[in-house]
């Protein structure tokens, strides 16, 4: 019994040796520089992070050029369109300017053809005054004889006086005025009346042509209206 107690000791000595052992065993110096050297899956782990951290970089590194790629494919395309809209409206504008031409041209025309006329009238008017010496349109007779004492023979208005004193007794302006005594005729009662067909076939309803020939009696033969009028306040005729 002793004897086993003693082995029992024995194995338990031994079995305490080994367990003794294998914890000094971990403790060494050697196992523990190979548990510190042992990091191996540490730095693999880190490796495997940078390689992923560095394909996510050139994912974002491609996601920006894509995007820029979009961006100035959509610039571009912006671009297209400005232009196109831009000669789009050119081509608009040279067709109002071409439109704004033509109607000033036309305009101007319009412009230039009544200047013409007017040129044309005035000219009328003119040779009017020179060959009748009152203007076209003109019925009055009074009126008439004004504008031909003035344009025609150049007198003014004391003249005009004088030649209505005269015929205001003569014949009151009346174009067929007729004296039946004598047989004058007409506003400057020429006697006979057909003498004033020297200036005119129409002397015996024409105002103009029996003025225009009272005129011409009178400056002929007194020197002017009012020197026809002097005489005949003096003797009662001229």
């Amino acid at each position: 019994m002793r004897r086993l107690a003693q082995h029992a000791i024995v194995g338990v000595g031994f079995s305490a040796f080994v367990a003794t052992a294998a914890v000094a065993g971990l403790s060494s110096p050697g196992e523990q520089t190979a548990a510190i050297a042992v990091p191996a899956p540490i730095v693999a782990l880190s490796t495997s992070s940078s390689a992923s951290d560095g394909t996510a970089a050139d994912d974002r590194a491609a996601e920006r050029a894509a995007a820029k790629t979009r961006d100035n494919r959509e610039a571009a395309r912006a671009q297209l369109i400005a232009a196109k809209h831009a000669a789009k409206r050119a081509k608009s504008l040279g067709l109002e300017t071409k439109a704004i031409a033509a109607q000033q041209a036309k305009i101007k025309a319009e412009i230039a053809a009544a200047a013409k006329r007017a040129a044309e009238e005035k000219a009328a008017r003119e040779r009017a005054l020179r060959n009748r010496g009152y203007e076209p349109g003109v019925t009055d007779p009074k009126e008439i004889a004004r504008q031909i004492l003035q344009n025609k023979f150049g007198y003014g208005s004391s003249q005009f006086d004088c030649f209505n004193n005269i015929i205001m007794r003569e014949s009151m302006w009346r174009i067929n005025a007729t004296n039946p005594s004598s047989g004058a005729y007409g506003i400057p009662q020429a006697l006979p009346g057909s003498k004033m067909a020297s200036e005119g076939s129409d002397w015996r309803t024409n105002p103009a042509t029996q003025i225009i020939w009272g005129i011409k009696y009178m400056k002929d033969r007194y020197g002017s209206p009012c020197g026809a009028w002097s005489f005949k306040r003096g003797n009662g005729w001229y």
